[in-house]
This record gives structure tokens, C-alpha cells and sequence, in this order.
């Protein structure tokens, strides 16, 4: 993920780097390796892109580093990362009796081994992406330990047995401050961010598209060119009432729902993620999203996905093309979206994109004399 903030934020002490991750990642992690991209180490070095993925099972652990540089990592032209393991449970869905990952390495020091013995769990993941990292000319300026980021829980490095702490008050640090002036959310959990997307309720979506059945018709017998141009202006208007503190009826949302579900209309929309009524936007897709039919679900999905990366909430972003993924694989926009996540493709650069994939869309519907 990439966090947009418009101040710095200083970060010197790794108890305090620990408190910052769950904010940079937009949600408090379990059970993960969260790697923190370091760049400008000759001037005033800053944090890049940070990952986090699941804790490998034993059988992964071989070639998990170059695994992890072959992914969005290994564009980032960083010149070191810190590495933090939360937690002690691989992924049980990687170490079922199927998984075919890397040699089978013994897991050194996992979760059935008490970290006061013998240091943190994981030493060996650590030492594996250690070495796979130090490979390809990226230093390693720190590797630590929390069983979970919270107020006063114990953390350990992994190369000194007397590096050690507890972790402030995540909610209280620096950075904590920061995402909130910006307006940023950090959920509790992954769970918890799925949860802000996931359906309202299956009789609301059964509702909703019912009504689009009926709306649906009355767009067939409407075959007026300047159609998609009137579905624009019902959109933008919507947005402008919401950004002024208007509410909007049911009716209202499933007509901006219905002509955001031509992919021109949307196209057009992403525009919006770019100007003053950012913020009103992004809340209306959210509310279609968590009410949207699966036929009008990836449009409007893309929409949300969009706007919350272009705000820095990459996490946001990843749940709701989780949504797009589990009902149409294949979207084009999307794919898009996923693929610029994982490259760590700065906000800036996509909004560039969007620019001129909403005047493309305007050009084609001059030509085709709907505007």
C-alpha cells in the first residue's frame, strides 16, 4: 500500500515504527510479514510502499524472498526494507496437504516454540528473505517481532537478543494523527475492512434489483443518443447534492447506480475521485456498492476502488476489487486497478490515467453524437 499524507511525519525509534504500521497499512495485521520499503538513504531517508502478506508455512519458506521480489517489491527501486512479523500462525489455507511451494524446509523456529527459548518466532523466515533481499543489492535496516500491534505488547528484534520494548499506543502515535487530519480510516482487521464493503443485507440487494428490473425497462424504450450525456449530468448532480449535505432517496441512488453500469458513464465518473466533491463521491459509491446487484456491482466497485487509492487507502481499494474479482474475474478496469496496487503505482501516476480515460470517453461519445 501507498499513504498519501500532505505533512511528514518523523519516525525514528522501531517501537514507533511498530505503532505506525497498522496506519500505513490502513488495518491492524495478524499473523503476517509486513515488509517497509526504505528510499534516499543518502539524504533523508522515507518510507515507499508497505506489504504484508500471510506468514508462509514450512514448505514455502524456501525461495519465499525471491518469491516476495518477483511481486510489486521488485519495482519499488528500494535500497533497504524493515521486516515485521506479527503474529506466529502461517496461513492455514498455505499449509494444507496440497500446498506445493519451495523444498520442504523445517520450520526452525515457529509457533510451538516459546520465544522466550530461543528469540522471536520465524527467526528462519527472516533470515530466508534476509539473504534473498541482501542478494539483490537491498539492505536489511531492520527485522523485528510483536505477537500483535497494540498498546504495550512486547517487541523483539530479531539480530539482538537485548533489542527489545513495548509498543505505544498505536492509536496515540504520530503518524495515527496524521491519517486522521487526513481524513483516514485504520480498521481493527482485515475482517473489519471486508465488512464496509460486504452487502448490506440480501433483502436490500433483492430490493434494489428489482427496482433496476423496472428502471431497466424504461431505459430500453429510451434510445435518444444524448441518453449517456443525461446520465452523466443525473450523476454529477448527485455527487453536487451529496458534497452540499443533501440527502439522497433511494430512487436517486438507483438511477446513479444504473448509469455508472454503462462503462462510458463510468469512465467519465472517475473524474470525480479528482476534484472538491472527492470525498461525497467515493461515500455514494460506497453506498452502491454495499447495496448493488451483481450485475451492477463491478462498475460501480471500480468506481470506489478508484477513488480510495487515489486517497492513499490502498487497503480500501484491495477489498473492493476483492468484490469485482468474486463476481467478474475478467473486468477489464478491474484488472487495471489490481495490477497498478501491486506495482505500487503512485496515486499521482493513476490519476493521470484517469484524466484521460474520462476525455477518451468523451471524445467517442461526440463521434458517436451522444454528447
Amino acid at each position: 500500500m501507498t499513504t498519501r499524507l500532505n505533512t511528514t511525519v518523523s519516525l525514528t525509534e522501531p517501537a514507533d515504527v511498530l505503532a505506525a504500521v497498522p496506519h500505513m497499512l490502513g488495518f491492524h495485521p495478524t499473523d503476517s510479514l509486513v515488509v517497509l520499503t526504505l528510499h534516499d538513504l543518502a539524504f533523508t531517508p522515507r518510507f515507499g510502499v508497505t506489504l504484508r502478506t500471510d506468514l508462509p508455512c514450512s514448505m514455502q519458506i524456501c525461495g519465499f524472498g525471491e518469491h516476495l521480489l518477483s511481486g510489486p517489491l521488485g519495482r519499488q527501486r528500494m535500497e533497504a526494507v524493515m521486516f515485521v512479523v506479527v503474529g506466529s500462525e502461517p496461513s492455514a489455507d498455505a499449509c494444507d496437504d496440497n500446498c506445493a511451494g519451495g523444498c520442504r524446509r523445517p520450520l526452525l523456529n515457529g509457533p510451538d516454540v516459546a520465544e522466550d527459548d530461543t528469540g522471536p518466532p520465524h527467526a528462519d523466515l527472516i533470515d530466508v528473505v534476509r539473504d534473498s533481499f541482501h542478494r539483490a543489492g537491498i539492505v536489511t535496516a531492520h527485522a523485528m517481532w510483536a505477537p500483535e500491534i497494540r498498546a504495550g505488547a512486547r517487541w523483539r528484534c530479531y539480530s539482538d537478543p537485548e533489542c527489545s520494548g513495548e509498543i505505544p499506543d498505536p492509536k496515540s502515535s504520530p503518524v495515527a494523527a496524521a491519517m486522521a487530519a487526513a481524513g483516514v480510516v485504520t480498521f481493527g482487521s482485515r475482517d473489519e475492512l471486508r465488512a464496509l464493503v460486504a452487502p448490506e443485507s440480501s433483502q436490500a440487494v433483492a430490493r434494489w434489483s428489482a427496482k433496476l428490473d423496472a428502471l431497466a425497462e424504461e431505459r430500453l424504450e429510451d434510445d435518444d443518443p444524448a441518453r449517456v450525456r443525461r446520465d452523466v449530468q443525473l450523476v454529477l448532480a448527485a455527487i453536487q447534492r451529496a458534497a452540499s449535505g443533501s440527502a439522497l432517496t433511494e430512487d436517486d441512488r438507483l438511477r446513479v447506480l444504473l448509469a455508472v453500469s454503462d462503462t462510458r458513464v463510468r469512465d467519465i465518473a472517475l473524474g470525480t475521485a479528482l476534484g472538491d466533491t472527492a470525498r461525497a463521491a467515493e461515500e455514494l459509491w460506497l453506498a452502491l456498492v454495499r447495496n448493488a446487484p451483481t450485475p451492477e456491482l463491478p462498475e460501480v466497485a471500480a468506481l470506489l476502488a478508484f477513488s480510495a487509492y487515489l486517497r492513499g487507502e490502498g487497503a480500501l481499494a484491495g477489498v473492493a476489487l476483492e468484490r469485482i474479482e468474486q463476481t467478474q474475474p475478467d473486468h477489464q478496469l478491474g484488472s487495471l486497478l489490481r495490477q497498478a496496487i501491486e506495482a505500487g503505482l503512485p496515486p499521482a501516476e493513476l490519476a493521470v490515467i484517469a484524466r484521460d480515460a474520462a476525455e477518451d470517453a468523451r471524445i467517442l461519445l461526440e463521434e458517436d453524437g451522444a454528447w
